[in-house]
């Protein structure tokens, strides 16, 4: 077997703000970036496996319905677009936020709460997803601070463990983020390789704060999201390239095209209130990192 190792080094993710944050939130080494290895990006068995492990990764059901009594979906849109709040204010890895959306989810369908805990389980989800999907995790005190100290450390410890409890220690789930890259190794479309993978992973990231897309599948959501990042990039082949990629994540064109749609409105509808929110008006304060989200995606959308 082929073993390789290669890092390039990260840019300094140092943040900057007028707001100051808790010791320690900031301080941490930059990071490494892996270089793309071929022995995992270009086996098709990793794909195969990792269709086959999702099913088992995905909410077993409409928890707004089935479980929780007290926790409505436009709270859980509210708590999901806080959470990428802080993985963007953070600079988390990518795929940070897809894995705590999915563990919150998960969570929800096996444990009741009330609304007064959702953030905190929120928290919790992210704290366990920074600490398995990057080097260095989101810090106990730097939860607290975001929560607006609505939250104490104590309790944030003692739900670590009731959530894991809950999710049975199974913590390696597969997210729609982990399919990009798997896909776009296998297309031909190389010359634009690195903006649609921007764009695949921008709408990803949308799709995980819907509510209405919390039982579909992650193969589903990646190949919509490339999909809409094709079509909106204008490139000459993107009929071939959806089909291509339905292929490869057995997905239906006529189910990604479903998701497709509904990301284009999703887009649409957040481009709007950043737009509108104002009366039309600029405004100083900066867009939230989902309306700029939106904003990148409505460029995809219309970009020629």
């Amino acid at each position: 077997m082929d073993l390789l190792c290669a890092e390039e080094l990260a840019c300094d993710r140092l943040g900057s703000g007028d707001q100051a944050l808790p010791t320690g939130a900031l301080d941490a080494p930059a990071g490494h970036t892996a270089a793309c290895d071929a022995v995992i990006f270009e086996d098709l068995r990793v794909l195969h496996n990792l269709l086959e492990l999702e099913t088992v990764y995905v909410p077993e059901c409409n928890y707004f319905v089935v479980v929780q009594k007290d926790i409505l979906p436009y709270m859980r849109k509210v708590v999901s677009t806080w959470m990428l709040e802080v993985c963007e204010e953070q600079q988390c890895e990518d795929q940070v936020f897809p894995l705590a959306v999915n563990f919150l989810d998960r969570f929800l369908c096996a444990c009741a709460i009330s609304r007064k805990q959702l953030q905190l389980a929120a928290a919790v989800c992210l704290l366990l997803a920074s600490k398995i999907r990057q080097c260095h995790a989101l810090g106990v005190d730097l939860l607290c601070f975001y929560s607006d100290h609505s939250i104490v450390p104590d309790e944030l410890r003692r739900w670590e463990l009731l959530v894991l409890s809950k999710l049975h220690w199974n913590v390696t789930a597969v997210t729609g983020f982990d399919y990009v890259d798997h896909v776009l190794e296998r297309v031909s479309w190389t010359r634009r390789n690195a903006t649609v993978r921007r764009h695949a992973h921008t709408l990803v990231a949308l799709c995980y704060t819907e509510p209405e897309l919390i039982q579909t599948a992650p193969s589903l959501l990646a190949t919509a999201s490339i999909c809409a990042a094709v079509r909106g990039l204008n490139l000459p082949w993107a009929c071939t390239a959806v089909s291509r990629a339905c292929q490869l994540t057995r997905v239906s064109a006529s189910a990604a095209e479903r998701v497709v749609l509904h990301i284009e409105r999703l887009v649409a509808s957040e481009a709007a209130a950043l737009v509108g929110g104002n009366g039309g008006m600029a405004t100083d304060a900066p867009p939230s990192p989902l309306v700029q989200l939106a904003v990148i995606g409505n460029a995809i959308i219309n970009e020629v």
